[in-house]
C-alpha cells in the first residue's frame, strides 16, 4: 500500500525529527499556537490530525486542552506517547477517509506540517468540517509556491524520496467557502527558503 510506504519513510527519520525542526529554524508550531490562542480554553478537546512527534500541539496541552492525535507512523506516535500529554493516539493515515473519529467530537483542530503530503485537499476538509463542532476552531499549514500557475489547484514535486505538493491561496480559499468556514486569520513564513502558509479558521 502506497501508505503504508509513508509511513515506512516517516519512521526512518522519527527519532531525529524533534532535532531536525530545531536544526532548520522551523517554529510553525510555535506560530500556530501563538495564531489560535485566543479562541482556546482549557478543558476543551483537540484533534491534532497528523500528530507526529507532538510537537504542533504540545503548547495546546500545556495550555490546558485534552489533546487527541492520530498519525499513519507508528515510531512518531511511540515518540509523542512517551512525552505523556496526549489523552489517545491512533494509528491512521489523514488522507483515509473516514477519520476513526465522531462527527462533532472536537472543540478544536490542527494540521500542521501535513497537508504538503497531500494534493487534493477536498476531502480533508470534509472531514475537517465534520469531526468539528460547531464554532469549532481548525488551523492549518499548507506549502505554497510564489510562481504556482493561479489556474492550478495544486502542484508536484519531488523532493528525496517524498512527493511534495504546493496549493494556490485561492485553492484553499475555495475549499474555505465550500465547507462554510470563515476565516480567521492568515499569516505566511518561511521554513528556510519554502514558503507556507497558515490558515486559522472557524465553523460556522
Amino acid at each position: 500500500m502506497v501508505w503504508k510506504k509513508k509511513a515506512d519513510l516517516h519512521d526512518e527519520y522519527a527519532v531525529e525529527y524533534d532535532n531536525q525542526v530545531k536544526v532548520f529554524d522551523c517554529y510553525m508550531t510555535d506560530i500556530l499556537f501563538g495564531l489560535c490562542y485566543e479562541y482556546i480554553q482549557p478543558g476543551q478537546h483537540l484533534l491534532d490530525a497528523g500528530i507526529g512527534s507532538g510537537l504542533s500541539s504540545a503548547l495546546f496541552a500545556r495550555a490546558g486542552l485534552e489533546i487527541h492525535g492520530m498519525d499513519f507512523s507508528p515510531t512518531m506516535l511511540e515518540i509523542c506517547q512517551a512525552k505523556g500529554f496526549a489523552t489517545d493516539l491512533i494509528q491512521h493515515d489523514v488522507a483515509q477517509i473516514p477519520w476513526p473519529y465522531p462527527s462533532d467530537g472536537f472543540d478544536h483542530l490542527i494540521c500542521c506540517g501535513v497537508l504538503h503530503f497531500l494534493s487534493d485537499l477536498e476531502t480533508v476538509f470534509g472531514e475537517i468540517s465534520r469531526v468539528l463542532r460547531k464554532g469549532g476552531v481548525s488551523a492549518i499549514t499548507t506549502k505554497i509556491k510564489p510562481a504556482i500557475n493561479s489556474q492550478q489547484k495544486y502542484e508536484r514535486d519531488i523532493m528525496g524520496e517524498f512527493e511534495i505538493c504546493t496549493h494556490t491561496l485561492e485553492y484553499i480559499e475555495d475549499l474555505l467557502d465550500q465547507y462554510s468556514f470563515k476565516r480567521l486569520k492568515l499569516q505566511k513564513c518561511f521554513v528556510g527558503e519554502d514558503i507556507f502558509a497558515l490558515w486559522v479558521f472557524q465553523k460556522n
